[in-house]
């Protein structure tokens, strides 16, 4: 008893703080440990949320839209060829133009089943397409390259429409190719100005394009078909030039259509012809018609690349001497491209200054 005494005795003697401060510094451990655990645990499914969400956008925009945008590009072109093997089972007639006038009625004969047009003087090889979407203008081909695709053009209100809209109207990154509002294949504008994106990831739409900064690359392809709702056409290349498409005191508007006369026409071909990075070995006249492919490119800030192409004419050889073609040694740049790669431009004059001292090669009377 005495021993048990003296035990409750110390033990009610001894100061109980220490014991409390020891009880509480567990408890607040216990604590920390607990929020701890919360913390990881709420920072792990945070970090999971973020890759399962990074891993969705980029399985999106690596796999499936790509996937969906060149399923669109192949299902138009199923479509168009479709649509030409159904032209070519029937008879052809000798002549590939559309009637004299598209926009008037066209004859019985045009109007029939063999004919290559439908009674709107349209080639009957785009009908497929057009009952897709009646925006459709024609289509482009470089042969050897993957450009090949619809050429679509869209109304006033909504120049741009196609941007980043394909042939159903749907939403793609890679949007279309698509004729400038100020073109027209109804009226056979002298100039076609055509966009396209530059699609690095793909490959698609006119990422081609840049590969012409390579001469060998031109020598390979230097024509293009463009056929019009109305017309079919080869286009041989003659200029391939860098633009700064920011509006300046040097801008050069490459974006014209329409010419106020033979004389206009050919200073703009004269214009196009000194910025060109090749001499091309193809000539020109006042009453060619050209087209202008337009695509995104990085050597500066909004620069493009730039490939004018006239059509060629009646009874003219598609052959392009293109073994002849050159790297221009005088070529003229934006004024933004000496401001950042330095040199001088060269000195130019007009189209009649440098017809008169004989330093044009490529003019041949109509």
């Amino acid at each position: 008893m005495k021993i048990k005494s003296n035990f409750h005795t110390r033990l009610c003697l001894r100061n109980p703080r220490p014991i409390l401060r020891r009880i509480g510094k567990g408890m607040i451990i216990s604590m920390k440990n607990i929020n701890s655990n919360k913390l990881i645990k709420i920072i792990q499914f945070i970090s999971l949320g973020v890759f399962l969400v990074c891993a969705i956008y980029l399985g999106y925009e690596l796999i499936l839209r790509p996937y969906l945008s060149q399923k669109a590009v192949t299902e138009a072109r199923n479509l168009y060829n479709t649509s030409k093997e159904e032209v070519a089972a029937t008879k052809e007639p000798e002549s590939t133009e559309a009637p004299k006038d598209t926009l008037q009625e066209t004859s019985k004969a045009d109007m029939s089943e063999d004919s290559l047009y439908d009674s709107m003087g349209r080639l009957k090889e785009f009908s497929g397409l057009l009952s897709v979407n009646e925006d459709v203008k024609g289509w482009i081909t470089i042969d050897g390259t993957n450009i090949d695709y619809p050429v679509l053009q869209s109304g006033k209100d909504d120049p741009e429409y196609y941007l980043h809209k394909n042939l159903d109207r749907k939403t793609d990154k890679a949007g279309s190719i698509f004729l400038d509002i100020n073109s027209s294949v109804e009226e056979n504008t002298q100039n076609m100005l055509i966009y396209g994106h530059n699609m690095k990831s793909t490959d698609n739409m006119f990422h081609y394009l840049i590969k012409y900064n390579d001469l060998a690359y031109y020598r390979k392809h230097p024509v293009i078909t463009f056929d019009t709702l109305y017309h079919k056409g080869q286009w041989k290349i003659i200029s391939i030039f860098k633009a700064d498409a920011n509006i300046n005191d040097d801008f050069f508007d490459f974006t014209r259509t329409r010419f106020e006369s033979d004389t206009d026409f050919l200073e703009y071909v004269y214009q196009l012809r000194i910025r060109s990075i090749y001499n091309i070995p193809v000539d020109m006249n006042e009453k060619d018609q050209i087209i202008t492919l337009v695509t995104c490119s990085y050597e500066l800030d909004n620069y493009r690349t730039v490939i004018v192409a006239r059509k060629i004419r009646d009874g003219e050889n598609s052959a392009v001497a293109a073994d002849k073609a050159a790297v221009n040694p005088s070529i003229l740049y934006p004024a933004s491209w000496y401001a950042n790669y330095g040199g001088t431009a060269p000195k130019t004059s007009s189209v009649k200054e440098a017809l008169e001292a004989g330093q044009i090669d490529w003019y041949i009377k109509p």
